[in-house]
């Protein structure tokens, strides 16, 4: 069936493609894909806005955005809000089949829409793409009056009113993939696990300063362990919504979290992000709006100690993305310490308090770690958690042997 529905969507497609090509002289027709699947892939559409800013339907090119895998939304509400913004070809389907046959004919580049690329290994353009990116000051999608309207009262049923800030906090597990996409297999994003027991400290340090905490996420494997009424376990006490995920990451005072998708919200919407237990240290995002990274150790069974900052990147570990390649390597990941992540969370609160005073040798162990990573960091509002850097000198050592 799925063959005959795609031999169905080839006259037509073709079709497109012809007038494309026809139409090329006078104006570009470009597609690009959206995987609503997993609610972080929606970066590249973000990217994508803020670089075009207030051009989209200007000058020799006429863009077209395709959702791919409607058979599973990862959030409607996302999807909802995005569809708002984007200029979206319904039939995501049929545009796949377009996509495929353009792709087969000659200058078929032209025809996609380029996907903007950031990371520290990408030179050509960088810095002007970062410049833009973080020129664009205000989220590129927003609630409608009567969505803030919903979403103030569905605040207050929760016992969140005005005057009250609070934070939310998420630790990736494997739940939701294996529960949401059973058939397929993950266990190559384990490495991007933490255990969400260890931020119950910082969290309830934040709640004695009068935060209230809000634990996200839509399928979760462990219940929080607290009697901190300020501690709400939204992802496992029955009251989440879609809506909801997406409000609150919106409206949060900051968000705690590790390498996880759902970081995608509060960035989207320009709050503060405090990420812990980072892996990928070649491909922190230096392109969010406020975030203070702490980082996974990477410990060598084979050398008996944590290796550094420019041994991990030599090695290719600071840009891999799958778990085998840390196990291949004798690499045991280590999460961060309870004092570690209460130190980044501090950090933070006191930051957006103005009561944070950055010290000369505070500084210095920024740009040093920034130097063993080989990356001009060009946004002053992304930085190392400074009590991890004073506590991990060892990391930012030059002089150990090369890790093989």
């Amino acid at each position: 069936m799925t063959k005959l529905y795609k031999s169905i969507l080839i006259p037509p497609a073709v079709l497109i493609v012809l007038i494309m090509r026809l139409l090329h002289p006078f104006i570009t027709i470009r597609w690009g894909r959206i995987n609503i699947a997993r609610i972080g892939c929606i970066t590249p559409a973000d990217w994508y806005l803020s670089v075009h800013y207030g051009r989209m339907c200007k000058g020799k090119y006429f863009d077209i955005f395709y959702f791919e895998h409607l058979e599973v939304v990862s959030n409607k509400q996302w999807w909802a809000m995005w569809k708002r913004v984007l200029r979206i070809f319904p039939f995501g389907r049929l545009a796949e089949v377009v996509v495929r046959i353009s792709r087969v004919l000659p200058d078929n580049k032209l025809y996609n829409i380029p996907t903007l690329d950031i990371t520290p290994s990408t030179i050509s353009e960088r810095k002007n793409i970062l410049e833009r990116l973080l020129k664009r000051t205000e989220p590129n999608i927003a609630f409608t009056p009567q969505e803030e309207r919903f979403g103030h009262q569905e605040l207050m049923r929760m016992g969140i009113s005005k005057n009250i800030p609070f934070v939310c906090f998420h630790a990736r597990d494997a739940a939701y993939l294996d529960t949401v996409h059973p058939h397929e297999k993950w266990d190559y994003h384990d490495y991007r696990d933490s255990n969400i027991l260890n931020y119950i400290p910082a969290v309830e340090e934040l709640t004695r300063r009068g935060y209230l905490a809000i634990r996200m996420g839509s399928v979760v494997k462990d219940k929080l362990s607290t009697s901190n009424s300020a501690v709400i376990d939204y992802a496992s006490n029955g009251n989440r919504t879609d809506f909801l995920d997406v409000y609150l990451g919106a409206k949060c005072d900051f968000f705690l979290c590790s390498d996880t998708g759902l970081s995608i919200i509060p960035e989207t919407f320009k709050r503060h992000v405090v990420y812990v237990n980072w892996v990928p240290i070649g491909r922190i995002p230096i392109w969010v709006s406020s975030g203070i990274y702490i980082l996974k150790k990477f410990y060598s069974l084979k050398e008996n100690r944590d290796l550094t900052i420019i041994e991990i990147m030599q090695s290719g570990l600071g840009n891999s993305g799958s778990s085998q390649d840390f196990e291949t390597n004798g690499i045991q990941l280590r999460e961060n310490t309870l004092g570690e992540i209460m130190a980044v969370v501090i950090e933070m609160e006191d930051r957006l308090k103005g009561k944070w005073k950055v010290s000369p040798e505070d500084g210095e162990l920024q740009k040093r770690f920034w130097a063993c990573l080989g990356v001009d960091n060009m946004n002053p509002n992304v930085r190392i958690g400074a009590e991890f850097l004073r506590q991990n000198k060892n990391l930012l050592s030059i002089t150990n042997q090369r890790f093989r």
